[in-house]
C-alpha cells in the first residue's frame, strides 16, 4: 500500500510517500524547486500543495499518482472554525487573546480559506485521479504524535507534543499502545511555548523561525534573573497538566526590546537564559504530570520545541522514564511523516513496527552523474582511492571540506550526507564554520562521535544518533576539542555507527586515527544565504562562491590552490 504525507498548511512544506510502513522518499518544498518538476494535475490542489516535493517523491519511487493509494493531509481545516475569525481589521482593533484563532498569523481568514480550498481541491483530484485514492485530513498535532511515537522503538510510552500552533491546540499529551494513540489532554493554541519563544526571539532582536537556535545559544552566556518574569508569563496549574501564556506586550515583563543588529548585552543574555530555565520547567512538569497519569515507563516527544536540545537534555536528566525519544523529524515538516505512517497503519492494520534509524530518504546521485555534471562544467577534480581518508587528511591540516555522500536528509539536521566539516582540534574553527555558514559568532557548533568513543569524550554517554541533545565534555578533554566545546562546557553530540552511516563513520576514524580524536565539527551544508545542498549543482555553487577549502563531491573530490 502507497501512502503520500503531505504538509503544507503554515511552514516547511513536505511530501513523503510510505510503502507499508517504510519510508521510501521524502523531500521538503524548499530543497526540492531546484530539481523537481510537478505536472499540471500535481499542481491543481493550490498554493499550500507542495507541488515539487509531491512530484520528486513519486518520480523516484517510479510511480504515478494514479498508483497512490491515500493521501495524508498534515492539517484538519475542519477543525477551524473559520465563520468564527473576525476580519483583520476587528483582530487589530479589539483581540480576543484567549479565542482559538488568537494564535493564527494575521491574513488568517485567508489562510484559513486556502486550506481549506486545497482540501477540496484534493478530494476531487483523488476522485478524479483514481476511484480508490483517499484523502484524509489529519489533524495537526495527531500527526506530530504519531511521527514521535510511530518511530519510536517503544510498543507503549507516554507521548507529549508541544509546538507553535495547530488548528486548536499547541500542546497535546496522551499513551501509545501498539499502532493505537489516545489523547488524554490538550493546551489551546492561545497559550503556546512555541509562540512564546517565537515572541521572545523577535524581542531580542531575532526573525522567528531563524533565531530560535541563536537564543538558545545565547542562553549559556546569561544567569536566569528574570526567572520570576517568567513565571508571571507562563503559569502551570498545580494539577492536571495545564498552563497559561500571558499575551501581554513583552516590555513590560523584560524592558525594551533589542534592534536586529545592535550589540548584544548581558541583559539579553539573561532572558535567553530566563526563557530557557522556563522551558524547561514546563515541560519537564508537564512530564511529570504524565508520568504519573499514565504510569507509562517510556516518553516519545515531538513538535518543533523539541528541536531545543537544551530542552531535550533536560528532559532526559530528570529521570523520569526508562527510555526517551525524541523525533528526529519534530518540527513541521515531519507532521508529513506522521500523517502516512498514521494513514498507513489505520488502514493496514497491524503489523511490525519500524523503529527510525536514519531520515536520509531523500535525492542521491550515481558518480557516472555527477561526473557528467563536473565535465560538463569543465572543473578540476580527481577521485582519490578512499575519499573518507583523503577528507579526513584535508581536515587535519586545518582545511575546510563540503561533504556531499549518498541520500539527503530529511528535516532541520544534517546528519552525515549534506555537511560542512573541519576540525573540532583548532579552535578558530568554530568561528570560521559559523562565518561560513551564516550563524552567530556565539553559536555552537555541533560534532560527530564514533559511538564506540562517546564515553571517552563525553561524561553523559548516550546514543545520540539525531543530535536531539548536548553533552558535558569531560574536563580533561575540553583542551582537545575547543572549536566543538561551548562556553559552558557542553557540545551538541551525534553519534554515529557504522552499520548506519559507514561513510561518515569512515571518515571520523580516519581523522581519529591522524589526530587521536575521532571527532568532527559537522554544519549543515548551507552556506551563508544558502539554503542545504540539495542537488550537485547546489554543492558546487557553495564550494565555488564560499570560503570552502574543498568539497567532497561523491567520490570526487575539489580543492581550492591545489
Amino acid at each position: 500500500m502507497l501512502t503520500l504525507g503531505i504538509t503544507g498548511a503554515f511552514h516547511e512544506p513536505a511530501a513523503v510517500l510510505v510503502e507499508d510502513g517504510h519510508i521510501v522518499a521524502a523531500l521538503e518544498e524548499a530543497s526540492a524547486s531546484r530539481g523537481a518538476r510537478g505536472d499540471a494535475i500535481l499542481r491543481e490542489p493550490g498554493p499550500a500543495w507542495p507541488a515539487a516535493s509531491v512530484s520528486w517523491c513519486l518520480a523516484y519511487h517510479g510511480i504515478s499518482l494514479s498508483e497512490v493509494d491515500h493521501i495524508a493531509y498534515a492539517w484538519d481545516p475542519a477543525l477551524m472554525e473559520t465563520s468564527t475569525i473576525p476580519s483583520e481589521q476587528a483582530r487589530a482593533h479589539v483581540p480576543d487573546k484567549e479565542a482559538w484563532w488568537a494564535a493564527l498569523p494575521l491574513g488568517a481568514i485567508a489562510w484559513v480559506r486556502r486550506l481549506v480550498g486545497t482540501q477540496t481541491a484534493g478530494v476531487r483530484l483523488c476522485a478524479d485521479t483514481r476511484p480508490r485514492l483517499v484523502w484524509h485530513a489529519v489533524a495537526h498535532q495527531e500527526a506530530h504524535a504519531a511521527a514521535a511515537f510511530l518511530t519510536s522503538p517503544f510498543d507503549n510510552a507516554a507521548i507529549l507534543c508541544v509546538n507553535a500552533r495547530g488548528e486548536r491546540a499547541s500542546t497535546t499529551y496522551g499513551v501509545g499502545r501498539g499502532f493505537a494513540i489516545e489523547t488524554l489532554g490538550t493546551i489551546d493554541a492561545a497559550h503556546s511555548l512555541g509562540l512564546l519563544y517565537e515572541r521572545v526571539t523577535r524581542h531580542l532582536g531575532f526573525a522567528p523561525g531563524l533565531g530560535e537556535d541563536k537564543v538558545s545559544a545565547l542562553a549559556a552566556s546569561g544567569r536566569p534573573r528574570f526567572r520570576e518574569a517568567f513565571r508571571k508569563i507562563v503559569m502551570r496549574a498545580p494539577t492536571g497538566g495545564q498552563y497559561t501564556v500571558l499575551a501581554d506586550d513583552l516590555s513590560l515583563h523584560l524592558g525594551p526590546s533589542r534592534a536586529p543588529g545592535t550589540p548584544l548585552e548581558a541583559r539579553h543574555e539573561d532572558i535567553a537564559c530566563s526563557l530557557q530555565e522556563c522551558l524547561n520547567e514546563t515541560v519537564v512538569g508537564l512530564a511529570t504530570w504524565l508520568k504519573k497519569e499514565t504510569g507509562a515507563q517510556y516518553l516519545t516527544a515531538g513538535g518543533g520545541v523539541f528541536r531545543n536540545t537544551l530542552l531535550n537534555s533536560a528532559l532526559q536528566d530528570a529521570g523520569l522514564f526508562e527510555g526517551l525519544w525524541i523525533s528526529p523529524v519534530a518540527g513541521a515538516c515531519g507532521t508529513a511523516v506522521g500523517a502516512a505512517l498514521w494513514v498507513d497503519h489505520r488502514q493496514r492494520g497491524p503489523s511490525a513496527r519500524v523503529t527510525l534509524q536514519h531520515t536520509c530518504w531523500g535525492p542521491r546521485f550515481t558518480a557516472e552523474k555527477i561526473e557528467a555534471l563536473l565535465v560538463r562544467a569543465r572543473l578540476a577534480y580527481g577521485r582519490p582511492p578512499a575519499i573518507a581518508v583523503a577528507v579526513a587528511a584535508r581536515l587535519a591540516s586545518g582545511k575546510t571540506v563540503g561533504w556531499f555522500q549518498g541520500a539527503m536528509e530529511f528535516g532541520r539536521e544534517a546528519l552525515g550526507s549534506r555537511l560542512v566539516l573541519a576540525a573540532p582540534t583548532i579552535p578558530s574553527m568554530a568561528e570560521g564554520l559559523n562565518d561560513l555558514t551564516g550563524h552567530e559568532a556565539f553559536e555552537p557548533v555541533a560534532c560527530a562521535v564514533v559511538a564506540t568513543a562517546v564515553g571517552d569524550w563525553f561524561e553523559d554517554a548516550r546514543a545520540a544518533p539525531f543530535r536531539s541533545f548536548v553533552a558535558r565534555v569531560h574536563s580533561d578533554k575540553r583542551p582537545r576539542i575547543p572549536a566543538a566545546t561551548h562556553v559552558d562546557g557542553t557540545a551538541r553530540v551525534q553519534t554515529v555507527e557504522r552499520s548506519i552511516q559507514p561513510l561518515f563513520y569512515d571518515v571520523i576514524e580516519a581523522f581519529g586515527a591522524l589526530t587521536g580524536v575521532p571527532i568532527l565539527l559537522s554544519a549543515d551544508f548551507a552556506t551563508r544565504g544558502r539554503p542545504r545542498a540539495c542537488w550537485p549543482e547546489d554543492a558546487i555553487e557553495a564550494y565555488a562562491s564560499s570560503p570552502l577549502d574543498a568539497l567532497a563531491l561523491g567520490p570526487f573530490l575539489l580543492e581550492k590552490n591545489r
